[in-house]
């Protein structure tokens, strides 16, 4: 009995000692020979990694690192982009999606009918809990919001978050959020009641979204992190140290990044590469809003534009002003305004006053005021014209030589 009692306690802490690691899937679109054995990172250094992943690596520092986290780093943190879309990069996605399932038992039940050749994995010892990870996410939702815009001058980007918030939505039954116009996240847990099959079937729905727009396919993450232990000790920061921008500085005017540091002496420091790319200015608003900022005049989809502009801010409609004939190009929708007629009041009789209101720019979110203002420069350049001629009229007057008739009727006395 002894030797089955030992066996017995064994395979229980082998299980408990499982039941804390948090397995992490990743898939890029220029695949990698995957180890073997997936190994085991801390959480510190699983953060670090996907900082990589997700292009925010500015905010996390990789000082005093060893070289074993750097080269895990390398290998799990996924293809460096180049600044400002230079090279190939403009024709691909500088999207990336990230599913983070808390509480999840069932691992190998969930990627049974996942194709897991496509992913790379490796796992984290010592999982934190819950309240860690929304706070971990929750932290880089704000650094995400707080760099510069991809430069995504095709839409292959946004048009990547999109069809990964519909991929998600369909599979899986629950809403995502795209923040930045690249990062695409959704976070759940045992409240969202998620079955097994449905989170394998919106796995296998987000890797065809992702593969069947062919070139401009893009990475995903895939974070499944056990149920938290209420006798587990528990650390101040089992993520390690970071930085994390003020919503002040957020929501600030995003600013063209250096190039250069404004030191000349070489970095000894090693540094992970981050997406730096050149910014588009945007700022999103609510319903029909105007929206702020430079947009651009063509949109890939009509869903883009009516996202992107609002809805035309209220004043107009997408329509497809360009069809694709070449395989390059993609089609161009944009809004087409519409004026506004408001009814002022009534005048005598049946008549009703009204004010027309014409609308222009990328989102129809700019008052046309053409009409009136050529007409007010216009009122000004005649009546400048006109004083300015009577004044030279007055001035050609009093410079003119008085008629001689005037002074033959004035004579002085006669001499007696």
């Amino acid at each position: 009995m002894k030797p089955s009692w030992s066996l017995l306690l064994s395979s229980i802490y082998c299980s408990a000692a499982a039941s804390q690691l948090g397995h992490v899937f990743v898939y890029d679109p220029v695949s990698k020979a995957a180890p073997q054995q997936p190994p085991s990172v801390s959480a510190e250094t699983a953060r670090l990694i996907l900082a990589q992943r997700l292009g925010l690596s500015r905010f996390h520092s990789i000082k005093q690192a060893s070289e074993e986290v750097i080269a895990q780093i390398n290998t799990y943190g996924g293809r460096r982009q180049q600044l400002f879309g230079a090279g190939k990069d403009k024709e691909q996605s500088l999207s990336h999606t990230l599913v983070w399932i808390d509480d999840v038992e069932e691992i190998d039940a969930i990627m049974k009918d996942v194709d897991r050749t496509q992913f790379t994995e490796f796992t984290i010892s010592d999982a934190p809990a819950s309240s860690d990870n929304t706070r971990l996410i929750q932290d880089m939702i704000v650094q995400a919001e707080s760099i510069p815009t991809p430069y995504d001058p095709m839409g292959h980007t946004y048009s990547s978050g999109i069809s990964a918030e519909a991929a998600l939505k369909e599979y899986l039954g629950k809403s995502a959020n795209t923040y930045n116009d690249y990062l695409t996240i959704l976070h759940a847990d045992k409240t969202d009641k998620l079955l097994t099959s449905d989170i394998s079937t919106g796995l296998r729905g987000l890797l065809d979204a992702s593969q069947s727009q062919g070139k401009v396919d893009w990475p995903i993450t895939v974070v499944f992190m056990p149920p938290s232990s209420s006798h587990s000790k528990r650390s101040t920061h089992p993520y390690g140290t970071y930085d994390v921008p003020s919503a002040i500085e957020a929501r600030r005017e995003k600013t063209e990044a250096p190039l250069s540091p404004p030191s000349s002496e070489p970095s000894t420091t090693p540094k992970v590469p981050d997406l730096e790319d050149f910014p588009t200015i945007f700022t999103a608003a609510a319903n029909d809003t105007p929206v702020l900022g430079i947009l651009p005049t063509c949109f890939q989809s009509e869903d883009a534009c009516k996202r992107r502009t609002n809805g035309c801010s209220g004043h107009g409609n997408c329509r497809r002003s360009r069809t694709a004939t070449d395989k390059k190009l993609n089609d161009c929708w944009s809004c087409s305004c519409n004026a506004t007629v408001v009814h002022t009041g009534h005048e005598e009789g049946m008549e009703t006053k009204t004010k027309t209101t014409y609308w222009g720019g990328p989102a129809c979110q700019k008052k046309d005021v053409s009409v009136p203002f050529f007409l007010f420069a216009g009122t000004g350049v005649v009546l400048a014209f006109l004083i300015a001629g009577g004044i030279g009229l007055l001035y050609s007057m009093g410079s003119e030589e008085l008629p001689s008739v005037i002074g033959a009727g004035v004579s002085g006395p006669r001499a007696k």
